[in-house]
């Protein structure tokens, strides 16, 4: 029977204190787009268990960023980083079932998007507060 390792009660979205560690919100973004990467060349290279290990760390990243939303974020931005993250889920799991690095390449703007939000919501400037306008666009998603 495998042994799960020792893991800090904490959480490291908030980190120790229970304040949000912003810098950590980045950086599983970043996390992602590494494994992603990983994906692609997994997949070309037609490497299943590279595939598999990179696949469900990047889901991981995304379902903790996801299950870890700051409720006391303005609404449309919390509902517009709820569907971003499910969206990049789906994308995720599309990519894993059909093997296909351009599904992968798909994923980008969404990564994006997620980022640039959060650079919106972290940001203290008057420049860069308001609405974020990002690249994925649900409304014609949904039309066609």
């Amino acid at each position: 029977m495998q042994q799960l390792p020792l893991m800090l009660t904490a959480d490291p979205i908030r980190g120790l204190s229970g304040d949000r560690t912003d810098g950590l919100i980045l950086l599983g973004l970043e996390g992602i787009v590494e494994y992603m990467r990983r994906i692609r060349v997994a997949i070309e290279r037609r490497d299943v268990a590279a595939k598999k290990s990179a696949m469900e760390r990047a889901q991981q990243i995304v379902q903790h960023l996801l299950v870890n939303l700051d409720e006391d974020l303005p609404t449309e931005q919390l509902l517009r980083l709820d569907s971003l993250y499910r969206y990049l889920l789906l994308k995720l799991a599309h990519a894993n079932l059909f093997n296909e690095a351009q599904a992968i390449l798909a994923c980008r703007p969404i990564v994006d998007d997620l980022r640039g939000l959060w650079m919106v919501i972290l940001s203290s400037s008057s420049e860069h507060s308001g609405s974020f306008s990002g690249q994925v666009d649900f409304e014609r998603m949904l039309v066609g």
